[in-house]
């Protein structure tokens, strides 16, 4: 697993973690019952601060995406993917509605709106 964080972002340094943290469990690259690296670890090969770090796997073990171990670490736990997933497409819905209320009040055609989603598209995945 390669982590990387920019003190650029305009998004915080435990975000930018915990949201690769995150994506690494949801396409399968960190396995379940896996053992995460040592917070000392990521603080090091990231140099950036133990408290960051904890702060992102806290957040994970508090959204049920890992399970803390005292003495022993942090652990990928067996996620219901369908119900985040599920969680997912209701958080997408909200944001296509004010899309769609925003490309109606400036009288935009939907094309222009399929035009930015597959150009948003293209940069993610590049």
């Amino acid at each position: 697993m390669n982590l990387s964080v920019s003190m650029y972002s305009e998004k915080p340094i435990y975000e930018q973690l915990k949201d690769q943290l995150k994506e690494a469990v949801l396409n399968g690259a960190l396995k379940v019952h896996q053992q995460l690296p040592s917070i000392r670890t990521v603080s090091k090969d990231l140099q950036i601060g133990i408290v960051t770090v904890k702060r992102a796997y806290d957040d994970l073990v508090k959204e049920g995406f890992f399970l803390s171990q005292a003495g022993r670490g942090y652990f990928v736990l067996d996620i219901n993917l369908k119900k985040i997933q599920e969680d997912y497409i209701k958080k997408i819905e909200e944001h296509v509605k004010e899309i769609v209320r925003l490309q109606n009040e400036a009288g935009l055609d939907k094309e222009i709106l399929m035009n930015l989603l597959m150009q948003e598209e293209d940069e993610h995945s590049e």
